[in-house]
């Protein structure tokens, strides 16, 4: 019993205790500089106060974010006239990557502060911190000379890269530099780079600009002739270098027109600075008959995990570029009956009229002697005749079918087409067969023409 009467003695105390203490605080006048913002010509100062909160430890919590960014904001930071952010100034994507960046860093920039006081009371909470003045820009002097070394790594890790023909490489490490000087934007930063002293970011821009700018691109014809003979198709050698070294790993873009649409495609080129680009499907008459080449510079960009930022900063870079023309060399056809079609040489008149007509039209070269052409087109036909019987009376009915078939002048069949069945009805048989065969002919030109055309090609 006795115990239980300490326990309630000591638990009555220690409340009157609190109390006590917390009068007294309500009652603690608060320090001048809670009025009055203090000056010093040794140190940044930074206040912060809040309100006062009913969650516990809360208005203390926020005093103290607001004192580090009073802090903060009492480091000014000066622009000089040549460096690299005023030389940006009117790109407010590179002003507001920097000011990111300064935030993002504003617990390092402050690292070392003293908490002067604190005042609790109620009007809310108040928080006084300092920050030495010598220190801080010693410490940040540290830091600069950090990155300025270690852009001076990347920057000769670059030039390395470059010398193999390795400008995706070379770009990735010299936008690490620029990068890693992001801090020091606001400032002129020296270095010595082969005996002369340069400003680092301007002079690694600089280098990239030129280094893409220095890419020479050469094809391995003049032309490229697309013919028969190597089945209108022909793969392109597309070569880059910088300075006489083969450049691997650039994406070259190459576009031609092939008579229906522009068609394009990038390509990285490989350890030998090569691409080969498949060139195929190309109309003789099209409103382009060039192939373009030219630098990528998007994909490089991408390739080389250069941000918007470091893109902003490059601008707009003239690359080299090459053209060379497409020809396409139109085969010769002969057209004739097949062997064993069932219908006579004149029978096959209208059918062959309407063939040469297609393929002429199409820029195709017709020849009689198939000792000379490229390709063969065989007609193959065959009819049949029907009597007049029921409702017909005193008419004939024609049907007629066949096939065309597309062979190399060594034999080989490139294109079959079967020829459905179509009719012709009239009074007299001949004339039934002719109109049957007319019929025949013009369903050629409307179904089959098109993909006869594109087998040839």
């Amino acid at each position: 019993m006795r115990i239980y009467s300490n326990i309630l003695i000591l638990t009555m105390a220690i409340l009157a205790s609190g109390c006590t203490g917390r009068r007294g605080m309500e009652h603690t006048p608060p320090p001048g500089w809670v009025s009055e913002r203090p000056v010093s010509s040794m140190h940044y100062i930074g206040i912060g106060s809040a309100a006062p909160n009913p969650i516990p430890g809360e208005a203390l919590r926020t005093a103290k974010e607001r004192a580090a960014a009073d802090l903060v904001g009492e480091i000014a930071l000066r622009v000089e006239s040549t460096s690299l952010l005023e030389s940006e100034e009117k790109n407010g994507q590179v002003q507001q990557d920097f000011t990111s960046t300064i935030s993002s860093r504003a617990e390092e920039r402050i690292a070392g502060f003293q908490v002067v006081d604190v005042w609790e009371g109620p009007r809310g909470a108040f928080v006084y911190y300092r920050l030495d003045k010598a220190r801080y820009a010693a410490e940040r002097n540290a830091r600069k000379q950090d990155a300025i070394d270690l852009a001076l790594l990347e920057y000769e890790a670059g030039r390395t890269d470059m010398d193999k023909g390795n400008l995706q490489g070379a770009l990735n490490h010299w936008g690490t530099a620029i990068l890693g000087l992001e801090e020091f934007w606001n400032e002129v930063n020296r270095a010595q780079i082969g005996g002369e002293e340069v400003s680092l970011e301007p002079h690694i821009l600089r280098t990239m600009r030129e280094s893409a700018r220095n890419i020479h691109l050469r094809a391995a014809v003049d032309a490229v002739l697309l013919n028969a003979e190597g089945d209108f198709k022909f793969p392109l050698g597309l070569h880059a270098t910088h300075e006489g070294v083969n450049a691997m790993g650039l994406p070259l873009q190459y576009r031609y027109h092939n008579g229906t649409y522009l068609k394009q495609a990038t390509e990285f080129t490989d350890e030998e600075g090569t691409v080969v680009a498949n060139i195929q499907g190309v109309a003789p008459k099209r409103p382009d008959v060039n192939l373009n080449c030219t630098l990528d510079l998007e994909r490089l960009f991408k390739a080389a995990g250069l941000n918007s930022v470091l893109i902003e900063l490059l601008g707009d870079i003239h690359v080299n570029s090459i053209s060379l023309p497409i020809e396409v060399e139109m085969p010769t056809v002969q057209i004739r009956p097949a062997p064993n079609s069932q219908l006579g040489v004149e029978a096959h008149s209208s059918t062959i009229t309407v063939l040469r007509s297609v393929l002429l039209d199409a820029g195709f070269k017709i020849l009689d002697n198939g000792a000379y052409s490229d390709f063969s087109l065989t007609v193959e036909l065959r009819s049949e005749t029907r009597r007049p019987s029921g409702e017909l009376g005193n008419f004939h009915t024609a049907y007629v079918e066949g096939g065309l078939v597309l062979r190399k002048t060594g034999g080989d069949i490139v294109h079959q087409i079967v020829l459905d069945r179509v009719k012709g009805v009239q009074l007299d048989p001949s004339t039934a067969l002719n109109l049957a065969l007319s019929n025949l002919a013009e369903s050629i030109r409307e179904k089959h023409a098109n993909n006869l055309i594109r087998a040839l090609r």
